[in-house]
């Protein structure tokens, strides 16, 4: 007869693994890397804010040639985007997670500090647009959470990185006689 006063605990289930932690290997693999993410592309549009400010301020006072202003407002409405679309970033971070990207997160951190740092010296104006843009490409590629538009995002910011070493790289000195 059962033994309706002391009821038998039920055996403990068995406990479920806990998943691996995301090796190095997978960029983007979780909240906190996406949110990482958006922090650097934030430090990117202070970059863009404060190269266009520098620009402007070069001027002390006098006219900005129109051609200036235009590229001016062009990365200041670059700069607006870059920074909602990180802020979009930070609140979809849980649905953005991106699995077996194959890119080390230090990799995709690295491009965008090498972005902002190239942002503060860059020489050609051309070069910066296209390099926001490529910023802003990724940005956005981040946000589908899907493998193949993030690596394309991130192969054209580093070929973009590269022709603005180039432009920005010095002179070779003249060959002497």
């Amino acid at each position: 007869m059962a033994n309706d006063d002391h009821p038998q605990a039920a055996a403990p289930a068995p406990a479920a693994a806990a998943p691996a932690p995301p090796s190095p290997a997978e960029a983007l693999a979780t909240a906190q890397q996406v949110e990482e993410l958006a922090d650097k592309l934030s430090d990117c549009a202070d970059s863009i804010h404060a190269r266009i400010m520098r620009d402007i301020r070069r001027h002390e006072g006098q006219d900005v040639p129109e051609s200036e202003q235009a590229a001016a407002r062009a990365l200041l409405e670059a700069e607006m985007e870059l920074r909602q679309r990180a802020n979009r970033l930070y609140g979809d971070a849980a649905a953005c997670i991106v699995s077996s990207l194959g890119q080390p997160q230090q990799h995709l951190i690295q491009l965008t500090l090498d972005a902002a740092d190239k942002i503060r010296r860059i020489t050609r104006i051309g070069d910066g647009i296209t390099l926001v843009a490529r910023l802003l490409g990724l940005a956005a590629a981040a946000s589908t959470g899907q493998v193949v538009p993030i690596l394309a995002a991130l192969e054209r910011l580093k070929a973009q990185l590269d022709v603005v070493a180039v432009d920005n790289a010095p002179a070779a000195p003249a060959p002497s006689a």
